[in-house]
Parts: C-alpha cells; structure tokens; sequence
C-alpha cells in the first residue's frame, strides 16, 4: 500500500514539474515576442508607476523602454504607443484590428452593457445601429425635416429677447444660445423638451456631470476584475444609482411614445427606433436597452455640444 501512495506521489509530481516546465517554456517565448516593458507586481502589475498624471509617467517610461512598450496595469496586459507613427499604425493602418474598447464596470452599468455606439464592440451591431443614426437622425432629409421645429424654437428665444429688453433686463446670450441648441436637439431625439423637474430632483446637470465623472474615473475592479464584486471605491453602487435615474427618464420616455398615436406630428428619433423592435425582418434588430443606451449617448452628445457652444461664445 505504501509503495501505491509512494508511486502515485512520484506520478503526481512529474505531472506537475512537466505542466509548470511548458507553462514557463510558453510564457519566456511570450515575453520574447512582447515589447519591452517594465517587469510589475504580481496582481497589481505596474499601477504603481502610474500618479496622478499617468501621461507624463507613461512618458518618461517611454523614454526609457522605447515607443512602443508592454505593462501590466493590475491583471490587464496592455500595450502603450507613444510615437506618431506607432500610432498611425495601430490606429489607422490596423485600426479595425484595434477597433474594440475593452469591457469595464462603467460600460457594464451606465451604457447597458456595452450596447451603445460608443462602447458597442465593432461588428455587424456596431455597424448597423451607426448606419441607423447616421440615416435616421444626422442626414440631410431627416435635419430638413425639423425646420418648423428650429423655427419655433428661434421664435422663443428672439420672444425672451424682447422681453428682457422691454423690462430693460440684462441677458445672457451665451446660456440662451446653448439652451436654443439643446432644445431643439431634445426634439429632435425625444420629441419635446422636458424640464428639470421632470428627470430627477437634482435636474439634468448634475446627474449628467455625476455620470460622466464616474465613467472616468479610476476603478480598481477594471484592473483586477476578481475584485470588481467587492466594490472596494463604492464606485459601483454610485453607478448603478446613476444608471437608475436615466433608466426611469428613458423608460418614461419610451411609454409616451407607445401610447401617442398622433400621426401628425414629426417623427423623432425615439419613434424610429421603437419601429425597429421586435422586428426580425430589419437588420437592427434592437430592444428596449438598445434604445436607452442609444439615447444615453444622444443625450450625453447634446449635453457636450452645449458646453463647447458655450465656449466658443463666452
């Protein structure tokens, strides 16, 4: 019987010293074929080579492994190309090859799960619901056919304008002009304007500002996924919180759509998407998440839009 367990031990030992042996073989002809890079921490990689301004570290890194360098940012390999024509390798000469934006928490729980344009993997979906955009909201016919709407809207602000100076009033036309474009952006993707109290009791500029500085925000579960369950920031229940209050807003939109029947009026955005649901015959082929990530997009776009206008005036 000893001699049984002996052996086995012996077997089981060989087994494991011949796994670990081709295990190291591949890993030293991997690491011969990767770019040069600093060695890192187990689990945490090279994260600690990173401050509070990861360019500048990533540069004078450059400077010492060359442009085109290899790291671990916490258990997520990762390339980094720091001269012009590495880039326009990577991003125009292999740029579908590099297409993809890799999956993360705040495309998990802002974006639907990576269903929007912006984080959507590149593919067939990809293509399909850019081409759906493209067509159905950016073209010429669709932005002609919202004259009328320009015009009320231009009607409104010039009406503000007279009265403002008939009560001899100050005004502010950078915030007026920013407010004429969101409006008629909000029309043209949802089909009317909303107010502030209408989307959630902090109004629409926090929340946005919440969201967006939540998705860029540094998130260790994005480097070390084992950990992402753990919430280790608190970043997640933030985010899940945020995405609740736009999932509401979108869903309210989208119920107002399917009860309005008035055949009259101009077709936005959302009800070009509801068209396409359900459908098997169309190549979109989308869902309810599909046109509130959309839409989250839309909605985040217009938001940028007013703040560079803004700029551009002030």
């Amino acid at each position: 019987m000893a001699w049984i367990w002996f052996s086995s031990a012996l077997a089981l030992i060989a087994s494991l010293s011949f796994f670990l042996r081709e295990w190291l073989r591949r890993r030293m002809i991997r690491d011969r074929m990767l770019p040069p890079g600093p060695t890192g921490w187990p689990v945490f990689g090279s994260l600690h080579l990173l401050g509070k301004l990861p360019h500048q570290d990533l540069h004078q890194l450059a400077q010492k492994y060359g442009p085109i360098m290899y790291m671990r940012l916490g258990l997520v390999p990762t390339v980094v190309v720091s001269s012009p024509r590495a880039a326009e390798f990577i991003l125009k000469t292999h740029d579908l090859v590099f297409a993809n934006r890799p999956p993360n928490e705040a495309a998990k729980y802002i974006s639907y799960k990576q269903k929007n344009v912006s984080f959507a993997p590149y593919g067939s979906y990809w293509r399909n619901v850019r081409k759906m955009c493209t067509l159905e909201l950016l073209s010429n016919h669709k932005i002609n056919s919202f004259v009328s709407t320009r015009k009320e809207e231009l009607a409104l602000l010039i009406g503000s304008i007279k009265d403002a100076c008939r009560e001899r009033a100050a005004v502010d036309l950078s915030a007026k002009v920013s407010s004429l474009s969101a409006d008629i952006s909000c029309r043209m993707v949802f089909g009317k304007k909303y107010m502030e109290k209408e989307f959630d009791e902090k109004g629409f500029k926090p929340v946005i500002h919440e969201i967006m500085g939540l998705a860029a925000s540094f998130n260790l579960g994005d480097y070390i996924p084992p950990i992402a369950p753990l919430d280790i920031q608190g970043l997640t229940k933030r985010m899940k919180a945020a995405g609740k209050v736009f999932d509401d807003f979108f869903e309210k939109i989208i119920e107002e759509h399917i009860q309005l029947k008035d055949e009259t009026r101009i077709r936005d955005f959302v009800d070009v998407m509801l068209d396409f649901v359900g459908s098997e015959e169309t190549e979109y082929r989308i869902g309810g998440d599909n046109i509130k990530a959309i839409m989250l997009v839309r909605m985040l776009r217009i938001k940028k839009k007013v703040s560079n206008q803004h700029k551009k005036i002030t």
